[in-house]
């Protein structure tokens, strides 16, 4: 006597499920581990781009005038923020090792000097392109014009991009032709999400075979063709379309079953429509932020009469604050600007507003450039939103600035003489707001001694937290801005400045762009 039909079925329906389950599971581990390796190269990439000139920043800050424990700190704070890097080195231009993260995040190294003799990792630091280093190759990335990466070799030659098969070591990232920033990967969060991945295949798949062998001894003569349909349904699912549903109507479990079918598919094609279009939107927010980078002033402009410094830290990827230099014949336009809030609308907007001012530049006075910004502002923004501007005008001729305030805090004065800090307050009205302003703004001829400084500031300083009841406040701004005035650069008055913030606010989460100009007259 041959087997049962239920028998058969049972014996069919579990060697399915476990080919099904097991061929999409081994298909699917790979594809997912794959992607996530690619997606740890990109987000590594990027990661290395966006960081490397802060860490940079900070390392001469806070490292190179010992102060470790500050520096240590925020490398924490850059790895925290991506848990696939455990670990970073800086190198010199030269190829010497300045800092290593594992060896230093407890105690500085005392050491011999760390050179670095392989000399592909010397091309590495000393190119002028993000490279990633694998086992047995160096990979050196070049942003292509429609937005994609090549791969280069150290002799700027295209080679092969990267296998899926072949895992990162590390990133390197130069900074200004003096630095170099090792960013080492490690691949143990993969790990573990395949080996999640993987229990709840066999989880999924072990229900499966439990509860067809419940339905085939019971339903026999009524699953067969439910069955063909939710086979049918399940391999189309694994070819990617996750619109296709599966159609049984025989009011038992089985249509359960495939209800919930037909469920999971529409939630995995709206998971994967949301992963796609965060990545989408995760890297239009980083190309713009990279876009609003490029307008801020590459250096600051050399004048035989000043000495300037200048610098922005943003609260989010893309900010409201902006500063910008335009040297003219005979005079010099430095400005400092807070769009309301912060954001890809404030982002917007001081971008506008920056080509606005540059446009307007020509104009003879400082007021004249404001109204006219103003006007044009005014009809090309929302209502809600406004910014506030100082404005310098430099003439080099008679060596005196004008300001003119368009509702920006006050610009700070130190008299080098009477050795104290003077407020500078003028009427004025943010930008924006109404269409003509002219009888809104005061104008104000500054005369400057020899060692006499401006400190022009964004809201974000005086109102950088502390905690949630204490902030940095007007009166710490001005004590310490007399303390630090009488330095000998202006770039050392804005560092001391901004140590001080970082030092206050501990680590406490930013909530506004901080921006300042420092200007002091030689």
């Amino acid at each position: 006597m041959g087997l049962s039909l239920r028998v058969k079925l049972v014996a069919a329906f579990v060697a399915f499920v476990v080919v099904l389950f097991g061929l999409s599971g081994v298909l699917f581990v790979r594809e997912k581990t794959q992607e996530m390796a690619q997606t740890i190269f990109m987000n590594t990439a990027a990661f290395s781009d966006f960081t490397a000139k802060p860490i940079i920043d900070d390392f001469e800050l806070n490292w190179l005038n010992k102060n470790d424990a500050y520096f240590n700190k925020t490398v924490v704070g850059f790895l925290n923020r991506n848990t696939d890097i455990p670990s970073i080195q800086i190198a010199s231009y030269q190829g010497e090792i300045l800092y290593d993260y594992k060896v230093e995040k407890q105690k500085r190294y005392m050491g011999q000097k760390r050179i670095i003799q392989d000399m592909t990792t010397l091309s590495q630091i000393q190119s002028q392109y993000t490279s990633a280093r694998t086992e047995d190759r160096a990979l050196f990335l070049k942003k292509t014009a429609d937005g994609n990466i090549a791969f280069l070799d150290s002799y700027g030659k295209t080679i092969d991009p990267l296998k899926q098969s072949e895992m990162v070591d590390a990133f390197v990232s130069p900074v200004d032709n003096k630095y170099a920033v090792f960013y080492y990967l490690d691949y143990k969060n993969v790990d573990i999400a395949v080996t999640n991945l993987e229990k709840r295949i066999a989880m999924l798949g072990a229900f499966g075979i439990i509860l067809g062998i419940m339905l085939a001894y019971v339903f026999a003569s009524r699953i067969t063709k439910p069955i063909s349909s939710i086979t049918q349904g399940a391999a189309v699912l694994a070819k990617g379309d996750f619109t296709y549903q599966v159609h049984v109507k025989t009011g038992d479990e089985l249509e359960v079953l495939a209800s919930a079918f037909n469920t999971m598919a529409k939630e995995i094609e709206k998971s994967t429509k949301a992963m796609v279009y965060k990545e989408r939107v995760s890297k239009e927010l980083e190309l713009a932020a990279k876009i609003q980078k490029e307008i801020l002033p590459k250096q600051i402009p050399q004048n035989k009469f000043l000495d300037i410094a200048a610098g922005l830290i943003p609260a989010e990827e893309i900010g409201g604050d902006l500063y910008d230099f335009i040297p003219m014949q005979d005079r010099l336009l430095m400005y400092i600007g807070d769009v309301t809030g912060h954001g890809v609308p404030a982002g917007l907007v001081s971008s506008i507003a920056n080509a606005l001012l540059f446009t307007f530049s020509n104009k003879p006075s400082a007021k004249d450039i404001m109204v006219e910004a103003n006007r044009v502002l005014k009809v090309k923004t929302l209502p809600n939103m406004f910014m506030t501007i100082g404005l310098l005008d430099f003439n080099e001729i008679t060596k005196k600035i004008t300001y003119v305030n368009a509702g920006h805090e006050p610009l700070l004065y130190f008299n080098a003489k009477e050795n104290k800090v003077i407020p500078i307050e003028l009427k004025g009205i943010a930008l924006g707001m109404f269409p003509d302003i002219s009888t809104h703004l005061d104008v104000k001829e500054i005369e400057m001694a020899s060692g006499d400084v401006l400190l022009a500031y964004s809201d974000g300083i005086p109102e950088a937290w502390k905690s949630e009841k204490e902030n940095y406040g007007m009166a710490r701004l001005k004590r310490v801005f007399n303390d630090c005035a009488t330095m000998p650069s202006s770039l050392a008055i804005r560092n001391a400045i901004l140590s001080d913030v970082k030092e206050f606010t501990a680590g406490y989460k930013q909530m506004d762009d901080i921006t300042l100009v420092a200007v002091k007259m030689k």
